[in-house]
Formats: structure tokens, C-alpha cells, sequence
């Protein structure tokens, strides 16, 4: 518990949490007001208004990006070394900033999903359009709050994710240029040249969680997916891998 409480002051302690926030603000709260505020109201009625939250799905990819920076802080300004002096056992370590990162990510992934859901219900009550999935009857539908529920617990995984990369390549801008091209280019690739391959990939298993439906890859490309009870046990194995073998390393290497 004192570990918990340690790796919580050191998120509420620096800016890492809030420029995550603040950037999540910025991709997904900014463009719905946009869309509410300026597309014609005969395209929002259309069911447009669901393409006001589509800067949601950009959430998860920064909450990656902010594990990896959480975890590749610590050995640019060297405060891992404390860290491993105080808990030696640096499992636990890993096991403790796994849990806390992936909680953070997953509040802030709520926090400004309910921000553009007002936003988008305020507009539209204001600019008189009806938006059909905003209504009580769905919001409170069981499988909605299943897949919002699904939507929370990936972004909570693949903040834990960014931090297993971040504890075991270390060098922060690498690990984040990497991952992003890997998310955004390179994963897409393989998902289309070998779908049978692309569909165990991480992001691939991440999306599938969250969708738990056909993975697609472009407007017209979908291709064979596994159950979202399959993607969460290949994502929750990307997580083990990557922090046992961040975990082993460290064991060899200085962290000083």
C-alpha cells in the first residue's frame, strides 16, 4: 500500500498526468464542439452527431504514450534509482506502476468521454437536433454499458502496455516513435499481408477488445477476429511478456 500510494503522489506530483489529460481534451472534447457547432444540422440529424466523438478512439494511443513516458521519466531523470532502493523487489515495482498507471489511464479515458458526451448532448439540445443513441432508453441499455465498460478497461491495458515498453527499451523518444508508427503504419501492414498474424498483434488484440466485432483496417478491409474473451487474454500476454522481460533486464543492467 505505501508503494500505491508513493506511485499515486508521483502522478498527482508532475505534469506527465495532466498533459495527458490536456491532450486528450484537445483530440477529443475540441473537435465535437467543432462538429456539433458548425456541420449542418441536417447532417448531425442524419446521425452525423456520432462522428462528433469519433476523437475518443485517439484516447487509448495517447494513454499508451503516457505509460511510456511514466516509465521512461524515471530513468531519464534517474528517480528509478530511489525507487528500486526503497522496494528492492522490482516486480512488486512493476506489478504497483502496472495497476496505478492503468487505473489513471482508464479515469481519464471516463472523465473525457463524459466530457464529449455533455458536450455533444449540450450542443444538439441547444442547435435543436435529435441524436437517437444520446437518448435515456440506450444510454442505459446493458449492452451500452458493456461496451463503455470494455472501452474504460482497454484504455486502462494499454496504459499498462506503455508502461512495460517504457521499462523495458528505456530511451523515450524511440520507444514513442516506434510505437507510434508501429500503431498507426506498420501493424495495419502485416494485419492486410497476413491477416491470420495481424489479428494476435497488440493493437490489433487492444482494438478487438474494444469493438468486438470483425477487425477492420480500412473502409473496405475486414478481416477474421478473435472473441473480445480471446483479445483480452493476447493483450493481457503482451503485458506479461513485456514487464516479465523488463523486469529480467533490469535485474542485469545499472540503473543509475
Amino acid at each position: 500500500m505505501d508503494l500505491i500510494r508513493a506511485e499515486f503522489l508521483k502522478l498527482r506530483s508532475t505534469r506527465t498526468a495532466l498533459g495527458l489529460f490536456i491532450a486528450a481534451l484537445v483530440v477529443s472534447v475540441v473537435p465535437a464542439v467543432l462538429v456539433m457547432s458548425l456541420v449542418p444540422r441536417d447532417a448531425l440529424s442524419d446521425g452525423g452527431a456520432a462522428l462528433a466523438a469519433s476523437g475518443l478512439t485517439l484516447v487509448p494511443i495517447l494513454a499508451v504514450v503516457f505509460g511510456i513516458l511514466g516509465m521512461t521519466n524515471e530513468y531519464r531523470h534517474g528517480t528509478i534509482t530511489y525507487t528500486y532502493l526503497a522496494t528492492p523487489r522490482r516486480g512488486m515495482v512493476m506489478v504497483v506502476k502496472l495497476l496505478c498507471y492503468g487505473i489513471v489511464g482508464a479515469a481519464v479515458m471516463a472523465a473525457t468521454s463524459l466530457l464529449v458526451v455533455l458536450a455533444i448532448a449540450l450542443i444538439a439540445a441547444l442547435r435543436g437536433i435529435a441524436v437517437p443513441w444520446l437518448t435515456a432508453a440506450n444510454v442505459s441499455d446493458l449492452e451500452t454499458l458493456r461496451d463503455a465498460g470494455m472501452f474504460l478497461l482497454t484504455a486502462g491495458m494499454m496504459t499498462a502496455f506503455g508502461v512495460s515498453l517504457g521499462a523495458l527499451f528505456r530511451a523515450q523518444i524511440p520507444t514513442v516513435a516506434g510505437v507510434m508508427v508501429w500503431a498507426l503504419a506498420a501493424e495495419g501492414i502485416v494485419a492486410v499481408i497476413k491477416p491470420h498474424i495481424g489479428i494476435y498483434l497488440p493493437f490489433a488484440a487492444f482494438q478487438q477488445l474494444t469493438m468486438g466485432a470483425s477487425l477492420k483496417v480500412g473502409e473496405n478491409v475486414d478481416l477474421p477476429s478473435l472473441t473480445r474473451p480471446e483479445a483480452f487474454l493476447v493483450a493481457i500476454a503482451y503485458i506479461a511478456v513485456f514487464s516479465v522481460a523488463a523486469v529480467f533486464t533490469s535485474m542485469r543492467r545499472d540503473v543509475t
